[in-house]
């Protein structure tokens, strides 16, 4: 068996380990030792491992691709298939990893939960469904995991449904990524009309061919179902209300699955997005908008995963400016050093909301004594978010300003000033809720079990380390990740430009200044920002009124039009399919009686009366020889008498 067949194989056990603990979690989930959870965390273990091995043996020895026909229909053939490049075994890297990470620490977080067979199986699924999305190499293949990662999400953030606000979150999370998906399916269906191909490299080939009008229709569209994944404006409500359901899950949807989906779909498609500018300009303007709008509503919240939530949208933004600045390397670097911090925030998160039963971060003041692995790995990752200097995030975010300030100056002065913003709300998240004023809960705060402790250190090393892969100060190691983005993508290693990158770093600095004089040092009141936004602040404590606003031009008219439509039916749809059907219960009635009176009546009289002549011939019929001769001799002279007279 040769290596390429052995990568292939593997990448196929990679997927199905995770799903096969879903399978058995579903149905022997309740026998397992811990519900299951070591099982599933085991084999999403091995998923890692061979992800390791994968990824080894792309970068060496190049690609690997395969795929067989699936179904014909017509002069229509539908395949299945693996591509095996730079960037699935990334995605596979990332995916993996962070998943073993979260499912050892539900063990710990999860253990009280009733359901807890089920909750690791749908965990199990939600990582499967991500890798298949990865390896597939056509746009059917695609979409049908496309979705089953939205299924388990909804599955997930639902997980406590009898919380009427989990409940809503999952429905809203579901409705809303749905709208960006019908655009991702017409994008495909436009695919497969311009080109009669779903899969990726052959439509690639054929792209350069289409006209302008098209390709822009088609990424545009494509577009669409990644800013909905990918919680991107203005499809951006579902995910702070997506903090209802578990912290793990919130740390596999912000880092590795749902949100990372969107942003691989974009870079995936990267040779159409580079053919159409427009495309290309709306990715930059979506992102740089999220970007900044999120960073700010993030400056007020108070709930700690809500902050982080929006943190998620504005660094996703980052993404979207780098893909559409023609920066692919810059922004699959920034997904992954995101996707490590992130999941590090958030379950350090659930650490303090399991401690301290709070997630308030005004009542959770001066945990640092009390939980230090959890605040030193917490603050590890909230500089690293922050673009400080020598931290992974900063390696990465760097690397997109410098892209985009080759790009767009104004682009490049939206970012700064959202770098200073980032920088003082992950900051002001940290030291309200570790340092300053002994808040209510903190008193009876405790460190986590070895089993939540564990994964925040194993998340914390590289949210330190893996963004010195991509600095300059390593050549060889950015010259390795550098395969990651294939040569025809535009990626460029843009010369340090010190006054470009002194910017950034000053706006982190400023934003962490001005959070620790305020929140640390109380050389201002703590509602200062308050006080000086004036009616903005409240804009932002109410979200820009995103909900309200699609609450009156969406929902409410949808609900009218539909009890307007369960009205019209009652009254008009169903009185007339009633008429029908009573109408048809009188026609049927008449035609009853018509065929009793009638024409059975007619059949009746006939057999009787067949009946009755029967019964007189009969008595005819004797059974003697003269009576027979009497009526043959009778008959006779009737016979002569009628040929006489006649």
């Amino acid at each position: 068996m040769g290596i390429e067949n052995i990568v292939l194989n593997l990448v196929i056990v990679i997927a199905l380990l995770p799903l096969l603990s879903f399978v058995l979690l579903l149905f022997l989930g309740r026998f397992l030792p811990g519900r299951g959870g070591p099982v599933a965390t085991a084999l999403v273990g091995a998923s890692f491992a061979a992800s390791l091995y994968v990824l080894f043996q792309v970068l060496t020895r190049g690609n690997v691709a395969s795929s067989m026909v699936w179904h014909v229909a017509g002069s229509a053939r539908f395949t299945l298939g693996l591509l095996v490049d730079e960037l699935t075994v990334f995605m596979l890297v990332v995916v993996t990893s962070i998943s073993f990470v979260i499912h050892l620490y539900s063990i710990g977080y999860m253990h009280r939960e009733k359901r807890l067979s089920w909750y690791f199986a749908v965990l199990s699924l939600f990582t499967a469904a991500m890798l298949s999305l990865v390896i597939a190499d056509n746009y059917l293949q695609l979409y049908i995991s496309w979705e089953l990662v939205g299924l388990c999400s909804y599955l997930l953030i639902g997980f406590w449904f009898e919380k009427k606000s989990a409940s809503d979150a999952a429905k809203k999370a579901f409705i809303v990524t749905r709208l960006g998906d019908v655009g991702l399916s017409l994008g495909i269906i436009l695919i497969y009309v311009s080109t009669g191909s779903f899969i990726f490299s052959e439509v690639f080939q054929q792209a350069e061919g289409l006209s302008m009008t098209l390709v822009t229709a088609i990424t545009l569209l494509l577009f669409c179902g990644a800013a909905g994944k990918s919680a991107q404006f203005p499809l951006h409500v579902w995910l702070p209300d997506a903090m209802e359901g578990p912290t793990p899950v919130n740390a596999l949807v912000d880092a590795a699955t749902k949100i990372g989906a969107g942003v691989y779909l974009v870079a995936r498609n990267f040779p159409l997005f580079e053919l159409s500018a427009f495309s290309t300009g709306t990715v930059v303007w979506i992102g740089a908008i999220s970007a900044l709008m999120a960073a700010t509503m993030a400056m007020v919240m108070t709930d700690i995963k809500r902050v982080l939530a929006y943190s998620t949208v504005s660094q996703v933004g980052y993404m979207m400016v780098a893909l559409g600045t023609g920066g692919y390397f810059a922004g699959i670097f920034h997904l992954m050093t995101h996707a490590f911090s992130k999941a590090l925030l958030f379950l350090g998160s659930g650490s303090i909301i399991q401690a301290a039963h709070v997630q308030d971060i005004t009542q959770a003041g001066g945990l640092y004594r009390r939980m230090k692995i959890t605040a030193i790995t917490f603050i590890l990752g909230a500089l690293s978010i922050s673009g400080l200097p020598l931290f992974s995030g900063f390696w990465s975010s760097d690397q997109i300003l410098r892209d985009v300030y080759n790009y767009n100056f104004i682009i490049y002065v939206i970012l700064t000033f959202t770098s200073i913003l980032t920088a003082f709300y992950m900051s002001r998240l940290v030291f309200l809720t570790f340092f300053g004023r002994k808040g209510d809960k903190a008193e009876y705060a405790h460190e986590s079990p070895p089993v939540m402790s564990i994964p925040l250190i194993l998340l914390a090393i590289p949210t330190v380390l893996v963004g010195f892969i991509g600095s300059p100060f390593l050549p060889e190691a950015y010259r390795f990740f550098t395969l990651f983005a294939p040569e025809s993508f535009g990626v460029r290693q843009v010369e340090a430009n010190y006054a470009v990158m002194g910017g950034p770093i000053a706006a982190d600095l400023a934003g962490i200044l001005l959070a620790y004089l305020i929140y640390q040092r109380n050389l201002r009141p703590q509602d200062w920002l308050a006080r000086y936004l004036g009616p903005y602040y409240k804009v932002l404590l109410h979200k820009y009124y995103f909900d309200e606003i699609y609450l009156f031009l969406i929902v409410r008219p949808v609900l009218r039009l539909s009890d307007f439509i369960g009205r019209f039916d009652l009254a008009v749809i169903d009185r007339v399919v009633n008429w029908v059907g009573d109408s048809g219960l009188r026609f049927a009635s008449a035609i009853g009686i018509f065929d009793l009176g009638v024409i059975d009546g007619i059949v009746n009289w006939v057999g009787d009366t067949m009946l009755d002549n029967s019964s007189r011939f009969r008595l005819s019929q004797t059974g003697y020889t003269l009576n027979y001769l009497l009526f043959f001799f009778a008959a006779v002279a009737l016979l002569v008498l009628w040929i006489q007279f006649a």
